[in-house]
């Protein structure tokens, strides 16, 4: 009786987070890698695919995309977009908040294939009430108890407290406010935090001076004001200093966030984002999938590797320690 369902023969095996780069064969059995070597018996596998000159990875993650269609308004099918661009594990980033949240858990993550975890949003309803009205004009929203609350009984899913610092989400007047009640939200339900930057109304570094080792800045090359260059188009100090502190930093493409003149400038300067991301919607403005943000990064001067760990073993680094992969709740 064969051992493997599948052999992949032959292919260039890049896995940054096991230092792997060269031709390796990759065996497959009951859904998940079961061996990785220079050559695997190819009697014992059921199927065998010749993958020669082919780049073998293992499974892309998105931390960033909005997955949850019908409700929010822009949210992606799942099934559209992961797994055929190779995307295994997915981020939803923020689309539902702590009232809303079970029904993603109940209707989004039991009918989809690839794995989902999110981050909840500081506001109760999400990102439900878009585009008419930001969703944190009314700081009522951001109860930060019953955040707490749905962050810890779903911790399985829940994998930070997502708040947008944006004109049309919290405005000039509650973008800190808002900030200050993410960061005590994450701080009780020992989680992370994930800012929204792009287009916000305060300055950069007021937002970085209240980030910890392993929050998340997405965006990062926005070309708004309060971007990451200054007026002499150089890296700002406090962007390095809060990267090498350990905030990451994410790219999240969807166009309106993503400004390529910034992003070349930073590469040039050395400045590297530690994953990559989509900010993947549905409809317009339109939104790239994740293969085209990795392209994108490629020719813009990373390398592969980079490129590879960025959404591979960096981006699995945005699930806190111990969180295990949710069983998928039964489809009723």
């Amino acid at each position: 009786m064969p051992t493997f369902d599948l052999l992949l023969r032959g292919g260039q095996v890049i896995d940054p987070g096991q230092g792997v780069r060269g031709v390796r064969d990759v065996a497959l059995a009951g859904g998940k890698v079961a061996a990785v070597a220079e050559r695997l018996p190819q009697g014992e596998a059921r199927e065998v695919i010749d993958v020669s000159g082919k780049l073998v990875t293992p499974g892309l993650i998105d931390i960033h995309g909005h997955f949850y269609p019908r409700v929010f308004r822009t949210g992606a099918n799942p099934d559209d977009v992961c797994l055929p661009n190779g995307v295994t594990t997915a981020v939803d980033a923020g689309s539902a908040g702590w009232s809303t949240f079970i029904g993603w858990r109940d209707y989004v993550v039991p009918r989809t294939r690839a794995r989902l975890y999110a981050f909840l949003h500081l506001c109760a309803t999400g990102l439900t009430s878009l585009p008419y009205k930001g969703e944190l004009e009314d700081l009522d929203l951001a109860d930060v108890a019953e955040a707490v609350r749905c962050a810890i009984r779903y911790k399985d899913y829940i994998v930070g407290i997502k708040v947008r610092l944006a004109h049309d989400a919290t405005g000039e007047r509650n973008a800190l406010p808002a900030l200050e009640r993410a960061r005590e939200a994450a701080e009780k339900a020992q989680t992370r935090v994930m800012v929204h930057v792009g287009n916000s109304p305060v300055p950069l570094k007021e937002i970085l001076t209240r980030l910890r080792p392993g929050d998340i800045v997405t965006h990062i090359f926005h070309g708004h004001e309060h971007n990451i260059l200054d007026w002499e188009r150089k890296v700002r100090p406090e962007v390095r200093a809060a990267q090498e502190r350990g905030v990451i930093l994410d790219v999240a493409h969807a166009l309106v966030h993503f400004d390529i003149n910034v992003a070349r400038a930073a590469l040039d300067q050395g400045l590297r984002p530690n994953t990559l991301s989509t900010d993947i919607t549905r409809g317009h403005p339109p939104t790239f999938d994740l293969l085209w943000v990795m392209s994108t990064m490629l020719a813009l001067g990373m390398t592969l590797e980079e490129v590879i760990r960025g959404v591979t073993s960096s981006a699995a680094a945005a699930r806190p320690p111990g969180r295990t992969p949710p069983a998928r709740p039964r489809v009723q």
